[in-house]
């Protein structure tokens, strides 16, 4: 039988299932140790602590003597960049900031605010001793969720923990249950709450889920949403498996944003599967990798 256990963690749910035969005194031990993971996280990098790496890259627009792992983090968001045909930007904290989705969770709009979209190729400059940042904000959002997915994957693999679904605010990964059969899960409508439009299944894989319907607000009659786009964003609900969590996180963005003809190259690419479904036409659409049952 599982066991699970639950907290909360960088402004989101947690819900962790261990399939391994472990004590009560390792599971309690696990627990203490990915709660401690998840903080340290928190504490470097999310823009919304003064204190962290990001926020004071993202105020003195130089950061000295970086650590190695936040080069890795922000050199991989470059290189999404290129393999997403650019729809993934992660400078666009200021953005973010501007439609009132700050350290606050105002939500109160700043007019003023700049809204210039900036280029992470040639307004970041990375080296293992300094990182430089020209124009705009970092903000991890697109995928550092997915990346913390992934420390924790590894973490369990270390202490010997083999058979697990990590669920951290409906992104996940999952390696298989005892009897090495994948984890099955279900995709949820966008708009309404207990139906859900399909299933599938993830091992040894990553999952991610995205829409403008889960995290959007409205100000003067205005909508805003946390997902930033050149122009309208689309009304769809995507979805993505990946080797690693990582990856689907970061692929939500050209799964909403893409036709499906580019979809279908990028699939077979980067090794993606995507899925996403409009709630106005009643229409879902996946790439033939996505169902897998």
């Amino acid at each position: 039988m599982s066991k699970t256990f639950t907290f909360e963690a960088i402004g989101t749910h947690w819900w962790i299932e261990i399939f391994d035969d472990i004590s009560d005194e390792k599971l309690e031990a696990t627990k203490g140790r990915l709660e401690l993971l998840c903080s340290k996280f928190n504490q470097a990098y999310s823009r919304f602590r003064p204190d962290s790496y990001i926020s004071v890259l993202n105020e003195n627009r130089v950061l000295e003597n970086p650590p190695t792992e936040l080069v890795r983090i922000l050199t991989y968001g470059k290189q999404l960049y290129l393999r997403s045909e650019t729809t993934f930007n992660f400078l666009t904290g200021h953005i973010l900031e501007a439609r009132g989705y700050d350290a606050t969770y105002s939500f109160i709009p700043k007019d003023e605010a700049s809204q210039e979209i900036c280029n992470p190729l040639t307004d970041l400059t990375i080296t293992e001793y300094k990182i430089s940042l020209e124009c705009g904000k970092v903000d991890l959002g697109g995928y550092g969720k997915g990346w913390l997915i992934d420390k924790i994957k590894d973490d369990l693999l270390i202490h010997d923990v083999y058979h697990f679904l990590i669920n951290g605010g409906g992104d996940m990964y999952a390696t298989s249950d005892l009897n090495n059969q994948a984890i099955r899960i279900y995709l949820e409508h966008p708009t309404e709450a207990g139906k859900y439009l399909q299933e599938t299944t993830i091992k040894n894989q990553g999952f991610a889920a995205s829409s403008p319907f889960k995290r959007n607000w409205k100000h003067h009659n205005k909508e805003y949403t946390h997902i930033v786009t050149d122009g309208d964003t689309p009304k769809l609900a995507v979805f993505v498996k990946a080797s690693t969590a990582t990856e689907a996180d970061a692929f939500t963005k050209p799964c909403l944003l893409l036709d499906p003809d580019r979809l279908l190259a990028m699939a077979d690419q980067e090794g993606v599967a995507f899925a996403r479904f409009d709630p106005l036409t009643n229409q879902f659409w996946h790439t033939p990798n996505f169902i897998t049952l």
